[in-house]
């Protein structure tokens, strides 16, 4: 009997190593993508004041700084056995999620992601961060979808990164130009329903979305166990970041145990409903 719901080929684990990002085969039933675009739905009804393009949090129901009122269904689909399988074959067996995102990149003004790295305001030490992203509408070019750089994780550096103040843009926090050849670029096209991972060393970014169609996707952070998520210093980065909350991130071990044996799975979860995930127990989805 397999150990894995969905087992990653050899080829797929080095091709991920090589890279830094893999689109595995494995994609979700059209049952569950039916429901996350409901649940999306929702999440938008419930947050009209809130710009779709990025959404901080949905499976939260405490409030953070940005505001997003979320839902524990988030958390359901951030925790579905197939994708902490393809996680545990990349990163090791102990899992801890430590956010999730949507981004909504609407029809016609959904604003560009400059080229960056994740990890240079990430308060986790060791340096260590699996990124799922799940599209939730089909991507491709037109529509703004993910642009990888590969290799660009080899060097395990954080490159240096400017600000840039643009209204335009998702984020400010952009990877100087010497870091990388642009015309190496891969583009993501992802049918709804796939999914890429993606190591926290990569630089990547995507092209504003001026076609007709909306480009939603549900991104999910995971640390391996042995990382200490430091939320004082998380509290020391909230400038310029304050709408990431990185002091008070709720952790939920998913799956294994805390190696580290410093993270705090206290902190960020008062007022949440009481699960077996608050005290750093596995999160049964």
């Amino acid at each position: 009997m397999a150990r894995y719901a969905v087992q990653l080929g050899d080829e797929e684990k080095i091709r991920y190593q090589e890279d830094g990002f893999l689109v595995p085969k494995y994609r979700l039933p059209e049952r569950t993508l039916g429901q996350m675009r409901e649940a999306y739905d929702k999440l938008l009804a419930d947050n009209p004041g809130i710009a779709s393009d990025f959404m901080l949090g949905p499976h939260l129901t405490k409030p953070g700084t940005q505001g997003v009122r979320g839902s524990r269904q988030w958390l359901t689909f951030a925790t579905q056995p197939e994708i902490l399988d393809i996680a545990e074959q990349l990163v090791g067996e102990d899992l801890i999620l430590w956010g999730t995102t949507i981004f909504g990149k609407p029809a016609h003004t959904g604003r560009a992601t400059p080229w960056h790295q994740d990890g240079d305001y990430y308060p986790i030490r060791p340096l260590e961060t699996l990124t799922v992203w799940i599209a939730l509408d089909d991507a491709d070019p037109e529509n703004g979808c993910m642009r990888f750089i590969p290799g660009s994780h080899k060097s395990r550096t954080t490159f240096s990164h400017h600000w840039e103040e643009d209204e335009r843009l998702t984020i400010n926090q952009v990877c100087d130009a010497q870091h990388f050849d642009e015309a190496r670029a891969h583009d993501l096209v992802l049918q709804a329903g796939r999914m890429s991972f993606h190591d926290v060393y990569m630089i990547h970014g995507s092209r504003a979305n001026t076609s007709g169609r909306r480009r939603a996707a549900f991104v999910i952070r995971i640390m391996p166990g042995r990382c200490h998520y430091d939320h004082a210093l998380g509290q020391k980065m909230a400038q310029p970041h304050q709408a990431h909350d990185y002091g008070k991130r709720p952790l939920f071990l998913v799956r294994g145990r805390d190696r580290s044996g410093v993270n705090d799975f206290t902190i960020g979860h008062a007022n949440e409903p009481v699960s077996s995930s608050v005290q750093g127990k596995p999160v049964q989805g």
